[in-house]
């Protein structure tokens, strides 16, 4: 599930399964897991393995079709 902020993100509910100095891999839930740029996600470089809900550019979900 997602929900726009109005602030060109949108909210992602799901959780983070494993991170790389450069992305969080993402579990939705309800589709399969998917690597996020931290330079997409707002606070990028403090999230960790087992954080939920997590705040993603709007314009990287549009490009990759997530949106």
């Amino acid at each position: 599930m997602s929900r726009k902020t109005g602030f060109g993100q949108t909210t992602l509910s799901g959780e983070i399964i494993r991170t790389s100095d450069s992305a969080v891999l993402f579990d939705p839930g309800d589709d399969e897991p998917f690597w996020v740029p931290r330079r997409c996600c707002l606070d990028g470089s403090t999230l960790e393995d087992g954080d939920s809900d997590i705040c993603v550019a709007d314009w990287w979900l549009e490009q990759e079709g997530r949106l």
